[in-house]
């Protein structure tokens, strides 16, 4: 038998476990829940050579935050699905970008079942003023001299250390190395606390900690500047 009502908590559930199959490998995949990107916040990320986000939108939701989302998603993300109870979906198709991922949410014996109805496409709209603020101030710092720019350096403020790394860098070059310090930080579990306009705390993530109980090792040691690509 199947239902039509979803719910976003059984939606979330049935995709973690997909995603922490198909991800499973700690030395390169990193899935996070409420990954903070700007003033928004997507459902599930999973960073490794792309970031890709899931959003989530149950037969109990509404799309009144829909738009301000896609603004923000589309900005910093290489991939995004969105996930949609079939109550939302046809008016949600008509509102996300062509590019966006579309799967439809149904509870078939009381397992949530996907299917999709359009496989994501490469976003190439990225802004790299919004992947710079996905830094933390002294990775952008560190990024930047790494590529021989050394115009500003630890006593320029956050706000001018990211406006130069959006200036300096290549999208390719900053895509990368956000995915790369996102990693090394294995989500908010390594946050840095801030102070006040010193702009060092900008991702806001939560680390699937089962996903990755076995591998703390691991993300402990990831917390070194040198990276496994």
């Amino acid at each position: 038998m199947t239902s039509l009502v979803t719910r976003d908590c059984d939606i979330r559930s049935a995709l973690l476990s997909e995603l922490n199959e198909q991800f499973s490998d700690p030395s390169h995949d990193l899935i996070l829940q409420e990954f903070g990107c700007n003033t928004a916040r997507i459902d599930v990320a999973v960073v490794n050579g792309a970031l890709h986000g899931f959003e989530i939108k149950s037969d109990s939701d509404t799309l009144s935050r829909l738009d301000a989302q896609i603004e923000q998603y589309s900005s910093v993300f290489d991939f995004v699905t969105l996930i949609c109870g079939r109550k939302l979906f046809s008016s949600a198709r008509s509102i996300v970008p062509k590019w966006w991922g579309l799967r439809i949410a149904h509870v078939q014996n009381e397992v949530v079942r996907f299917k999709e109805v359009r496989s994501p496409k490469q976003n190439i709209k990225q802004d790299k003023a919004a992947l710079a603020r996905l830094l933390w101030k002294e990775e952008a710092l560190r990024c930047l001299k790494k590529n021989g720019h050394k115009r500003v350096n630890s006593k320029n403020s956050a706000e001018e250390i990211w406006k130069e790394a959006a200036r300096q860098l290549e999208l390719e070059t900053l895509a990368g190395e956000a995915r790369s310090s996102i990693r090394a930080r294995g989500g908010s579990g390594f946050e840095k606390l801030s102070t006040p306009n010193d702009g060092l705390c900008t991702i806001e993530s939560t680390a699937l900690l089962d996903h990755y109980s076995e591998n703390l090792a691991w993300l402990l040691s990831q917390r070194s500047p040198r990276l496994r690509d």
